[in-house]
């Protein structure tokens, strides 16, 4: 069925010239379990952190026919990523094809994003600091591929035409219009081949994006940063400073990541119930990398609920966050690669599978998480189907 709609989409791109519709969002998702119809005035917004691709981590995913499997990683937090109604990830690695390579300069297998978007993830961010990796065949082929398969992304452009088309982007769903904006703060020293753009965090093209967001009427306006120190567990001033100018151009939330692992959440503008309008994610983590240094093998997803009311005001209404953890074990003579909703993995460690120095690890993450993570309340999303 999934191949019927990929190739239904690409046919229709192909009558359209090729380039997918700046506000059309897949209907994509088979939930695994059944959902209420949504209604008008209703929107859960999810994120995913940093999605990476070291080197053990393709040669995991590698079949014996030469293919790659990237679903296995994914299946357990999938009912999870179904819940949602619009899922946004940050896809850290360029898709430049074959020879696929690790750290340094990254580029994957297509199907760990193709099978990440089959999974749930509606929206890619492609604005990082290896977005130059691979040159221009990495931005232009990650463009061409996620094109092809009818799947919005923004970050990074073919040209300055290609800019003014698709920035910024804007999705219609649910009766809302969320304009979606990524920036990265560098391309670790190597420039953008002319004529690719790529987005730069800097303090004028935010205040441009967010008035251009304005005047073509999207109600919500959503700031997805690469910032931040690696391996700093809390924000630093420039990410401070840089989100308190978000909000003063007329962001409405901003969710960051970089810093390969997680930092805090702040909460502020609370409304009369108490709920804060301002929600700022600092790092989500690693999504999935190889990292295992402690806190780089885990990280949260975030997941906040929108509503209309009647007075046509749009407010944040609940949040929560999911801490994960990403297991690598061996199985038939190669790692293989889990990521585990954390504290029903620590509570359920021999149905996953988690013993000795990873059950030590596991706790000591979701631990840390939960310490540093103290003003949102944690998910209540029963796992229970998904335990092996």
């Amino acid at each position: 069925m999934r191949i019927l709609i990929f190739s239904l989409l690409y046919g229709l791109l192909t009558l359209g010239g090729g380039s997918w519709p700046q506000r059309f969002l897949p209907n994509h998702r088979q939930p695994a379990v059944e959902q209420p119809a949504p209604t008008p005035d209703t929107l859960t917004l999810m994120f995913i952190g940093d999605v990476m691709s070291h080197g053990p981590q393709v040669d995991a995913a590698r079949l014996p026919d030469g293919t790659y499997d990237y679903a296995p990683c994914y299946r357990f937090l999938t009912p999870y990523i179904a819940s949602a109604d619009l899922c946004i990830a940050n896809m850290e690695v360029p898709l430049a094809g074959a020879p696929y390579t690790g750290y340094p300069q990254f580029s994957c297998p297509d199907n760990m994003m193709s099978q990440l978007f089959e999974a749930g993830v509606d929206v890619f961010l492609t604005a990082n600091n290896h977005t130059c990796d691979k040159g221009a065949k990495g931005i232009r082929r990650t463009i061409q591929v996620m094109d092809s398969l009818g799947i919005p992304h923004t970050g990074t452009w073919l040209d300055s035409t290609d800019y003014r088309q698709r920035n910024p982007l804007i999705i219609d769903k649910n009766g809302f219009r969320i304009a979606v904006l990524n920036y990265t703060y560098g391309t670790n020293g190597i420039p953008a081949p002319n004529p690719f753009m790529v987005n730069l965090l800097d303090s004028v093209n935010i205040f441009n994006d967010i008035a251009t967001a304005r005047v073509t009427d999207a109600d919500y306006i959503i700031v997805m940063p690469h910032w931040g120190i690696e391996y700093e567990r809390h924000q630093n001033k420039a990410q401070a400073g840089y989100a308190r100018y978000m909000y003063e151009c007329g962001a409405n939330m901003v969710i960051g990541g970089h810093p390969h692992v997680v930092q805090p959440i702040t909460l502020e503008n609370r409304d009369e119930q108490g709920v804060a309008q301002r929600v700022t994610a600092y790092s989500l983590g690693n999504f999935v990398s190889n990292q295992r240094k402690r806190y780089t093998d885990g990280g949260i997803i975030v997941k906040c609920t929108i509503v209309r009311d009647t007075t046509g005001t749009i407010r944040v209404t609940d949040y929560e966050y999911l801490p994960y953890w990403v297991y690598k074990g061996v199985c038939q003579g190669k790692y293989q690669y889990h990521i585990l909703p954390a504290k029903h993995a620590v509570e359920n460690c021999a149905q996953y599978n988690v013993h000795g120095a990873d059950s030590v690890a596991l706790n000591l993450f979701y631990k840390d998480t939960k310490e540093l993570i103290d003003s949102v309340p944690e998910s209540k999303f029963d796992f229970t189907s998904t335990t092996r």
